[in-house]
């Protein structure tokens, strides 16, 4: 018996007991929610990889209500791949299906809190099974949203190395088996810069999230617009951000590959994380998050800082849009810059430099 068909019996058989026990904490101001998520790894042109979303159900564990959220998400593979958000207290539980036909893709998540049986990598490494998806069994994956959890994390393949196929496996910096979980704090808010004063607000009044990863020398975006009903959106490389003139944004800037980079805004500012220090530019390394929240109303440029990767065109826009009429808040729908990129089967691809 495959070591694959062994954990998927394993957690079928606890899946029951899992959604129990969160039962029990029903006392929050916010009921926990069981995410059940299935993602597909499939293989795209240029020697590139990427997550899919197939189905994303989210059920609230004190009144047994469940929500149906995959139309959401975008119908094909991205880069970065779909992005999670959840609240403290939640918790995850992620299907993997290798489309591929053949290696063993995983899933690796920072931030949230799970046990050996859920850490995505290999035997070597974890002691325990390779936790990964065959080309023939699924693997599932279980997440803890605990306290202290709160904040913006990376997740991505971790089972490193070749296949046996001699395939490349190296997700995490190139091939493009990187996204982003999102986790709110339980009391759901979060600290922001509006009219350049330091202020608590309401994670509902934030109204898009950005998701930028740092590689080694662009940007690949992704945002989330909750203005249109939490509709995610996939925005490639380097990409132009809008917003609605004083609308309010929180970035999520996560790092990939092997290098340090200066993550740096013109014309905003924005808080130094867990602080009330206003700054506009600040160091991220390889794996790292830094996550900020602003009222934005004026255009800007976000760039990487340091001298060689700024020269090799690594920019994107910050484009703030007026309101048409003073009743309306809409955004303008978002763009994504064209310079220095292509589109290859609905993936933004680098143009070599």
């Amino acid at each position: 018996m495959s070591i694959f068909f062994i954990y998927s019996l394993h957690f079928n058989g606890i899946s029951n007991s899992f959604a129990q026990s969160i039962k029990n904490d029903s006392s929050k101001a916010f009921p926990p929610r069981l995410h059940e998520i299935e993602m597909a790894v499939t293989e795209l042109p240029n020697e590139r990889i990427a997550y899919k979303m197939n189905h994303y159900l989210i059920k609230d564990l004190v009144s047994n209500q469940t929500t149906d959220i995959t139309s959401r998400y975008n119908l094909e593979p991205t880069i970065p791949g779909p992005t999670i958000v959840v609240n403290e207290g939640d918790k995850v539980k992620i299907t993997l299906v290798n489309k591929m036909g053949w290696g063993y893709p995983s899933v690796h998540t920072h931030g949230a809190h799970y046990t050996i049986t859920s850490d995505g990598t290999i035997r070597e490494q974890n002691k325990v099974a390779d936790e990964a998806a065959s080309p023939t069994h699924s693997y599932t994956y279980e997440w803890d949203a605990g306290n202290d959890t709160a904040g913006s994390w990376p997740f991505h393949d971790h089972t490193l190395g070749l296949s046996n196929l001699s395939k490349s496996m190296h997700g995490l910096e190139t091939i493009g088996l990187f996204s982003s979980i999102i986790i709110n704090p339980e009391d759901r808010k979060v600290n922001a810069l509006i009219n350049n004063v330091p202020t608590r607000i309401n994670v509902s009044d934030i109204k898009k999230d950005y998701i930028l990863f740092v590689n080694d020398d662009v940007f690949w975006g992704n945002e989330i617009d909750y203005t249109k009903g939490g509709k995610h959106k996939a925005l490639g490389v380097n990409p132009t951000l809008t917003a609605t003139n004083n609308s309010i944004i929180r970035f999520n800037i996560q790092s990939t590959g092997n290098e340090f980079h200066n993550f740096t805004t013109d014309n905003i500012n924005w808080l130094k994380p867990g602080t009330e220090k206003v700054i506009n530019s600040h160091e991220i390394g390889p794996l790292a998050n830094l996550v900020f929240t602003v009222q934005l109303n004026k255009n800007a440029t976000y760039f990487d800082s340091s001298k060689v990767n700024l020269l090799g065109g690594m920019k994107g826009k910050i484009i703030v849009i007026s309101n048409s009429t003073s009743n309306t808040n809409a955004p303008t729908a978002p763009t994504t810059t064209t310079n220095n990129s292509n589109f290859v089967n609905g993936i933004q691809e680098p143009v070599e430099k």
